[in-house]
């Protein structure tokens, strides 16, 4: 069986993906392979690929982590319309599969994924059985939990542009946390007025678990870390490459405090590690300055790199951070860059954070909160700080507002109470570009 997904063609694993082909493979008895299908591929060459595939198999066929991806939904009626049964899983699996409530009202909304999935599946591989794959319609959702399945089958990735091709993962990732640490702490935030609605604007509560604009915590929230003994066995069944673990990225946003603990029971059990990478927030990095040192002290000694591959800065200005419901400031941001600026300065060969070095950090831009002032606070704090020197990435990217995120349901808000309806791109909202002018119906 094939599971869809998109990817870049870079050397990184999907995790998730690979997870659940692992486990169909090993636990439904159903071999199972993940092809990461890269943009601009060749459709006639991939269908003629899996009609080969599955010529001697049933023709059952899984998509995971769609990215709003157009192309790949498309293919997805088509596989259907081919006699493929298709069966959608990952993030937002659920909320793909139904869609916008009021659609008869509000037409332009996503209507989901309905007509050309047969089953979408959301929660832990472990429950998902061989009947529900074989035969179940609908929508199955099971609630998340701390201990679930992470065995990775590390050679099952694949993927296609023009031709079929073994990825050979680089660099891997294995769970600390399951959901993101941020998403716990709930609160109703009062949105600022967006530009697009001009001097008719007006504020809006929208209740959010974390940053409004992520759609995956509000998908899976937060529950707990995994048993440090099923963290050392992921990090133990990683590939090697010159007698060390592959690079692999420690999926846990707030990673410091577990990190030198890891660090020392793998080291223990006389694993070595070559590189870790962390997509970290900027509070972790602030509240744990000192025991960074420790952690960088003790990866120096062992020739272990720290990279901190994504950092979620986001923007530098506080009205947007405010809106994106960051829990830091401005301030905050400055403090963090301050810090790894003076450690890199110390641990120059073990601490990686710069772009050059490899970084992405997090700048989305534009945004529905732009302004004159917003512009200028960005712009005085990128040349004050030098963040161009290290931390700006060559491009920023445009707010993305899943129609399942807190964001969405701030865009559903404002078209309840306005004649302003948004397109949708897929499972996207185009905030930016409102087919109608705004006349105030509140």
């Amino acid at each position: 069986m094939v599971i869809l997904t998109h990817h870049t063609g870079e050397s990184h694993s999907i995790l998730g993906a690979q997870v659940a082909a692992t486990y169909i493979t090993r636990r439904l008895n159903i071999r199972s392979m993940v092809v990461g299908v890269k943009r601009g591929f060749s459709r006639d060459h991939l269908v003629e690929f899996l009609d080969e595939h599955y010529r001697e198999q049933a023709k059952i066929i899984c998509f995971s982590h769609l990215c709003g991806r157009k192309d790949l939904v498309d293919l997805i009626g088509l596989l259907k319309e081919r006699g493929f049964r298709t069966v959608l899983g990952g993030p937002q699996a659920a909320q793909d599969f139904i869609g916008e409530d009021e659609v008869d009202t509000y037409p332009l909304r996503f209507r989901g994924l309905k007509g050309v999935i047969d089953m979408a599946f959301s929660g832990p591989i472990d429950f998902l059985t061989r009947d529900h794959l074989v035969s179940h319609q609908g929508c199955l959702r099971f609630p998340w939990k701390r201990d679930i399945f992470l065995e990775v089958d590390w050679s099952n990735l694949y993927i296609f542009s023009d031709k079929i091709e073994r990825l050979a993962v680089e660099v891997g990732q294995v769970f600390n946390v399951i959901g993101c640490p941020y998403a716990k702490k709930r609160r109703v935030l009062l949105l600022d007025p967006p530009g697009f609605l001009g001097e008719r604007g007006f504020s809006l509560n929208v209740e959010t678990c974390g940053c409004t604009f992520c759609d995956v915590a509000r998908d899976k929230g937060f529950h707990g870390y995994v048993d440090d003994a099923v963290l050392r066995a992921q990090i133990r069944s990683l590939p090697e490459k010159d007698g060390r673990k592959i690079t692999f990225e420690m999926i846990d946003e707030l990673p410091l405090g577990s990190l030198g603990r890891v660090l020392r029971d793998v080291d223990e059990e006389g694993i070595r590690l070559s590189r870790v990478d962390l997509v970290c927030r900027v509070n972790d990095i602030n509240t744990h300055e000192e025991l960074l040192g420790d952690i960088l002290k003790l990866a120096k000694n062992k020739g272990i790199r720290i990279m901190f591959s994504s950092i979620g800065f986001e923007s530098f200005s506080d009205r947007i951070l405010k809106n994106f419901n960051k829990g830091i400031t401005t301030a905050d941001i400055v403090k963090c860059v301050t810090i790894l600026r003076k450690m890199k300065r110390k641990f120059n060969d073990t601490l990686l954070y710069r772009t050059d070095e490899g970084a992405n950090h997090g700048f989305i831009h534009p945004t529905p909160w732009d302004a004159d002032d917003t512009a200028a606070e960005i712009e005085s704090n990128i040349g004050i700080y030098q963040f161009f020197d290290d931390i700006l990435p060559e491009h920023s990217i445009p707010l993305i507002i899943h129609h399942a995120s807190y964001l969405g349901d701030w865009i559903r808000g404002i078209e309840s109470k306005t004649d302003v309806r948004f397109k949708r791109d897929g499972t996207w909202i185009e905030w930016w570009a409102p087919p109608a002018p705004v006349r105030e119906t509140i």
